[in-house]
């Protein structure tokens, strides 16, 4: 697998781990919770440090497991066909059980600049992470094309770095804008916030039922 070959098969399924609106929320519960723009944004930080936490022990995790795995080869590859058809299964059931329950409530935002701020914050990126099942469903596949391309090990540690930074776009991306546009950009993310919050279980729903299609096809295809 060429590197251009193990991007094209890897970045679509990282944008997807990145399509989360509960982590989204979080991080703008945190940004929009305080009246201080210092605090609000070292809240910020500190909740990307957590959710940086679940991610990296996903990669380790995925790394060890694709590390024992045979190298992909082109034509049938019955282990990637396994992984991505059983994984294709998942997310089709999570579609069906977001689309049974009500509309989930957004985490609620930071209102008081207490001293355990920080630390809650952290543990709050920490927990959402850990639970966020779409997202660490699609993770794995991308982590086991990475582990298994064959690639020189400097280059699937630049696959790594970005699938890891790719993952946490909607975590570090909101403190960027803020900082590079101020008020404008605290604005424009709260507006993003209220409608994410009204349409997040059909975001929820779509994510899983679109990338349980493309796994689904990319297992056959692997058979």
């Amino acid at each position: 697998m060429s590197s251009l070959e193990l991007w094209q098969r890897m970045l679509p399924l990282a944008l997807g781990a990145a399509l989360s609106p509960l982590l989204l929320l979080g991080q703008l519960s945190q940004l929009t919770g305080s009246g201080r723009r210092g605090v609000a944004l070292r809240r910020s930080l500190a909740y990307l440090l957590g959710t940086a936490v679940v991610v990296l022990a996903w990669s380790v995790a995925a790394g060890w497991i694709a590390h024992r795995l045979p190298p992909h080869q082109p034509g049938a590859d019955p282990v990637a066909a396994a992984v991505q058809l059983l994984l294709a299964l998942a997310l089709l059931s999570l579609a069906l059980q977001t689309l049974r329950r009500p509309q989930p409530s957004a985490p609620a935002a930071v209102a008081a600049d207490q001293p355990a701020g920080l630390w809650a914050s952290w543990c709050q990126g920490l927990a959402l992470m850990a639970v966020n099942v779409t997202s660490l469903v699609l993770f794995l596949p991308a982590a086991q094309d990475v582990g298994r391309s064959g690639l020189p090990w400097s280059e699937r540690l630049g696959a790594w770095i970005g699938l890891d930074l790719i993952t946490l776009l909607p975590i570090w991306l909101p403190p960027l804008l803020v900082v590079l546009s101020g008020r404008s950009g605290a604005r424009l993310l709260e507006r993003l916030g209220a409608w994410v919050a009204r349409h997040r279980r059909a975001i929820d729903a779509s994510v899983a039922a679109g990338f349980a299609l493309l796994l689904g096809l990319r297992g056959l295809a692997a058979l």
